[in-house]
């Protein structure tokens, strides 16, 4: 659990670290919830190019090469470590397989079956990613998920069995822990580029145009608990240079709450206004406003959205019995919502 508490506190404060164009998220600003999906899907529909899915091969040696000028598959690689194999690009590509490490090929992360083989989809750069075969086979259209008991592993630990995390009991593929937030944001980007062909979708990470509850509640975890990487922002600009669109929540990360979760449809430009205080938190979280108006309620969620506290007091909560983790603050006035993210560490 302290490594846990020590990831999440390291990825405070969310902040915009990519790089798009100036002016690219302009009409998206100080938008939440539906108004904020729409924007975005306006802004990443616009201008984009569809790739053939037979020319991803030649895109993947700009938008997928490891420092070393290898092949970034996230099936088989262990950053920080030595992955059991490495490809190089065409040389490498598949082709047949019958064992891990003998080629790579291309992996729809929301299978194609789900969206009936459709285009663009088909061959959009931002899920269509270059993994080893073999594991690509593994975990076939099976849902990215929890596994409770692994029946099978790879070599870099990525694992697939039954679903252990509550709300869904079916098999389920798991990546590692270095990218799970990779594969949530490609999720999140994917709900927002395709809204309006989304609700056709099967699977079960979606229902009624949007993602599961249990995938939302899973990926809004792994988003916090694996922030965006180098290796994601790289990806994104590379992607761009070629598709002519960005994934929003590589840019801008804390978007993912104004649009999913129990942050969503707040007002974020009263937010600059609030201040909270320490961050992380051990016995009080402090309060203070450069305005006025007082909330008429202030509420405490942890990630899945659970209620925690619920205070009429504007400056101080005691938050001294509740348990460490990453929560989310929720300003309720008379007309409108903001929201701030606080760590609490005992």
């Amino acid at each position: 659990m302290k490594n846990w508490i020590i990831t999440v506190f390291c990825l405070l404060p969310f902040i915009s670290i990519a790089q798009p164009p100036a002016g690219y998220y302009d009409a998206a600003e100080g938008l939440s919830g539906n108004a904020l999906k729409n924007a975005l899907f306006n802004i990443i529909s616009n201008g984009f190019t569809s790739i053939s899915y037979s020319n991803l091969w030649t895109a993947y040696a700009t938008t997928d090469k490891k420092p070393n000028g290898k092949v970034w598959d996230m099936y088989s690689d262990i950053p920080g470590g030595t992955p059991p194999y490495e490809y190089s690009f065409v040389t490498n590509q598949c082709g047949n397989y019958q064992n891990e490490g003998d080629c790579y090929n291309r992996e729809h992360s929301v299978p194609k079956s789900w969206f009936g083989d459709a285009s663009p989809m088909y061959s959009d750069l931002f899920h269509v990613v270059p993994t080893d075969g073999k594991v690509n086979g593994q975990r076939s259209n099976y849902p990215y998920g929890q596994v409770g008991t692994a029946t099978w592993t790879s070599q870099n630990g990525s694992k697939l069995g039954p679903s252990g995390f509550p709300g869904y009991n079916g098999v389920v593929f798991e990546p590692i822990d270095s990218f799970k937030g990779d594969f949530a944001r490609i999720y999140f980007y994917m709900c927002v580029r395709y809204k309006d062909k989304i609700s056709s979708w099967t699977g079960e990470s979606f229902n009624n145009g949007d993602l599961s509850t249990w995938t939302e509640n899973l990926f809004l975890q792994w988003h916090i608990l694996d922030p965006v990487s180098s290796k994601e922002i790289e990806r994104n600009n590379n992607v761009y240079s070629l598709q002519h669109n960005r994934n929003p929540f590589i840019d801008n990360p804390d978007w993912v709450f104004y649009i999913w979760g129990p942050t969503a449809d707040l007002n974020e430009n009263l937010q600059q206004y609030i201040n909270v205080y320490p961050n992380p938190a051990n016995e009080n979280i402090n309060i203070s406003y450069a305005m006025l108006e007082r909330p008429e309620q202030i509420i405490l969620y942890d990630i899945r959205g659970r209620t925690h506290a619920m205070e009429a007091s504007h400056d101080k909560i005691d938050v001294s019995a509740i348990p460490s983790g990453y929560y989310f603050l929720k300003f309720v006035f008379k007309n409108s919502i903001a929201e701030k993210q606080i760590v609490i560490i005992h």
